[in-house]
């Protein structure tokens, strides 16, 4: 077991290495957005954090901790006035392991039509929506080894034009035995490639050329993440968690996440997080607090000249 587990973390290493950000070379750029306010406002350093329904959305084999049932709602005031819906479900099986649904949805709005004949606009509106339905599965192998994975549809429609495709992700969980330090690893977003229908027209000055062409297809945002993480400090008023993630992403360079998360007498919890190397992404903040058997989270993430980000959750342990 030791060594499949040297393996697994040295295996993203050896595929991925790369010195030059591969910006643009891939689509369904919604599946990148975080979902759940608890582990955005640890900074995304959530790999072996993730312990509850929205590990689905990150590690999945972190919904082996779910005790009975649990359903998850979160909302994200995203940027560009737009706004990413999610909500999971996640049942504890006995004797098999724990079973989820989960959906995201990402919707443009109104967007102003323009061409080139109408630069201005004036000529009525479009938008775009995006999201994602998947199923979970998760399960102990052993009292310290862990797995779980997504199965995941994506669809995309950008104004008339669609695009359809199946992804998974796979998430494992090892405890150390070490204190409380655990490792975790996943692959999110694995899949064929997926194409827009319909066909389109290059200009030439301002003149649709004579013949359409097919739109290309694209990868998916595919990416790998290995995460440490462990209390730094904990009795039975207070506990202390920190957490890194090294993340690799399959069109861009590689980022480090680190984030704390604090909890006093199991009923309040605060949080915070920085993603080095990110184009964008850096500080971000989160709190919440636990009455009875439902959790209400709050996080908000500075994504520089892009504005904040902010996300709200409820998570009810049924």
């Amino acid at each position: 077991m030791r060594k499949l587990w040297v393996l697994i973390l040295f295996l993203p290493l050896l595929a991925y290495g790369q010195d030059f950000a591969k910006v643009g070379t891939v689509g369904a750029q919604f599946l990148k957005i975080s979902v759940g306010a608890r582990g955005a406002g640890m900074g995304g350093a959530y790999e072996s954090v993730a312990n509850d329904v929205t590990a689905m959305f990150y590690n999945p084999s972190g919904l082996v901790y779910v005790e009975n049932m649990s359903a998850f709602l979160s909302h994200t005031a995203w940027l560009a006035d737009m706004g990413f819906e999610a909500l999971a479900l996640a049942k504890k099986i006995p004797n098999f392991g724990v079973v989820g649904f989960g959906i995201g949805y990402l919707g443009s709005g109104d967007i102003e039509r323009t061409t080139v004949e109408s630069p201005d606009g004036g000529i009525g509106n479009f938008s775009t929506e995006h999201w994602f339905a998947s199923v979970s599965l998760a399960r102990r192998l052993t009292d310290k080894f862990s797995v779980g994975g997504n199965v995941k549809f994506i669809r995309e429609r950008l104004d008339d034009e669609n695009s359809n495709a199946w992804a998974t992700d796979l998430g494992v969980t090892y405890l150390t035995g070490f204190k409380s330090l655990r490792m975790a690893m996943s692959v999110r977003n694995f899949g064929p490639e997926i194409q827009l229908s319909g066909e389109y027209c290059d200009l030439d000055n301002g003149q649709p050329l004579a013949n359409p062409s097919e739109y290309l297809p694209y990868h998916f945002p595919m990416t790998f993440k290995l995460g440490a993480a462990m209390e730094l400090a904990e009795n039975e008023d207070y506990r202390l968690t920190g957490a890194v993630d090294v993340e690799h992403p399959n069109d861009n360079l590689e980022r480090l996440r680190v984030g704390l998360e604090g909890a006093v007498w199991k009923k309040f919890m605060l949080r915070s997080g920085y993603a080095f190397n990110h184009d964008t992404e850096s500080l971000a903040f989160g709190a919440g607090f636990l009455l009875n058997n439902m959790s209400v989270d709050y996080s908000y993430t500075d994504y520089g000249i892009l504005d904040w980000v902010h996300r709200f959750d409820f998570i009810f342990n049924l």
